[in-house]
């Protein structure tokens, strides 16, 4: 390991301060722009109970305290100026964490990017590295990031270190995704968006849903049957004009057919697909199976479904449009609505392209604006899970 002078060493923290410095502290949440990254020191994997190391934009964040306890440095936390001492034999380090600093030996303050997550601080990886001394190394697979004390004995390399935890590795993993996937939920449902969703068009009744949907600013997500889509195009380009999302439904909509095995049904979603994207331009990967995702898509189904990279969305309003009145309609929605209220979920409300459903649509959207709803369209870029299997990969 180089030896620097501590005026050397200050200059390469703050150019490597400079490079990375990105944000100031936040209160930090699972989001999509953040991946999970594990850390280890030497031979060993790091174990971080309470927050995790996470990697943004490039920059990967540590907890100060569980990261130094395992390199052996000692941590001090002054509430009083809200700031933490770390010391390693002889060298020491101040953070003020309210004003996102840190202190030189110098006594000279420079601006660290620092995060907070269940009130742990965070500080940027390499940053922690350089100012003890430390070797940082990276391996892809884990990702895992590593830092080697070159005063201490380590025999591992970084394909050993990664094989030797890949099983909690994966695991640790899996935790990662569903905490991502509830704080999506919890997003969604907390800006209380609703999302109207319409089965079985294009038809002649689409043009008139459309209308609604731009009378009242709304905006909603069609799946669509694919001969259905040549017949009415001017309607499904349309969609995309007004900023609907656009998804396939099935080629056949017969059951017999479209299960018969997993390769028919992702055959009748491809062939959807690539009609959807020759009439608008748009590869959609959202889907909704034919007569909802029970009992039909099974294990094998939706393996390779996921493995094609299609997103299922099934829901959990049914407005039963294909076999009530406009009056029985309505109710049915208001009090499924209301259910999904209590539980504190974003309502996905199947329709259909149908009479009654234009007639009924005014008075649900008026309803559910009066009830403090956005009414959305799917987003590909913030998917999140509505399928009856509470398959996370679909």
């Amino acid at each position: 390991m180089f030896s620097f002078s501590n005026s050397a060493r200050n200059i390469i923290i703050m150019v490597l301060l400079l490079l990375s410095f990105l944000l100031v502290s936040t209160n930090t949440k699972a989001a999509t722009t953040e991946s999970l990254i594990f850390v280890a020191v030497n031979d060993e994997l790091v174990e971080f109970s309470d927050a995790k190391p996470f990697n943004f934009e490039g920059v990967t964040y540590v907890p100060l305290r569980s990261l130094a306890t395992t390199v052996k440095a000692v941590v001090l936390y002054d509430p009083i100026e809200n700031s933490v001492t770390v010391t390693k034999d002889s060298q020491s380090m101040k953070i003020l964490i309210k004003e996102n600093m840190y202190v030189t030996e110098s006594l000279e303050k420079l601006p660290i990017s620092i995060k907070t997550v269940n009130d742990r601080t965070l500080l940027p990886l390499r940053f922690i590295a350089e100012y003890l001394q430390l070797e940082v190394t990276f391996y892809a697979e884990g990702p895992i990031a590593r830092l080697l004390d070159h005063n201490e004995i380590f025999q591992l390399t970084n394909e050993q270190l990664y094989l030797n935890n890949k099983e909690t590795i994966e695991a640790e993993k899996e935790k990662w995704k569903a905490a991502i996937e509830a704080q999506k939920l919890k997003e969604v449902n907390s800006a209380k968006i609703a999302y109207l969703t319409f089965d079985d068009g294009p038809n002649s009744n689409t043009a008139q849903i459309l209308d609604i949907l731009q009378k009242y600013e709304a905006k909603a997500t069609f799946f669509m049957v694919e001969p259905k889509i040549w017949k009415f195009e001017e309607e499904v380009q349309r969609m995309v004009t007004e900023n609907h999302t656009i998804a396939s439904h099935s080629v056949t909509h017969d059951k017999n057919k479209v299960y018969h095995s997993p390769e028919s049904l992702l055959n009748e979603m491809n062939v959807t697909r690539a009609t959807l994207f020759s009439v608008t331009g748009i590869d959609s990967r959202l889907i909704r199976v034919p007569y909802g995702s029970k009992p039909y898509l099974t294990k094998d189904y939706r393996d390779l479904l996921a493995s094609n990279n299609f997103q299922v969305w099934d829901w959990n309003v049914d407005s039963n449009d294909w076999k009530y009145s406009t009056e029985k309609i309505i109710s049915t929605v208001k009090y499924q609505v209301a259910n999904q209220k209590q539980k504190n979920r974003a309502p996905v409300i199947l329709f259909h392209n149908s009479s009654s459903t234009v007639e009924a649509l005014p008075e649900i959207i008026e309803f559910l604006k009066a009830e403090g709803y956005v009414l959305e369209a799917y987003d590909q870029d913030h998917h999140f899970m509505v399928n009856f299997w509470n398959d996370e990969r679909i």
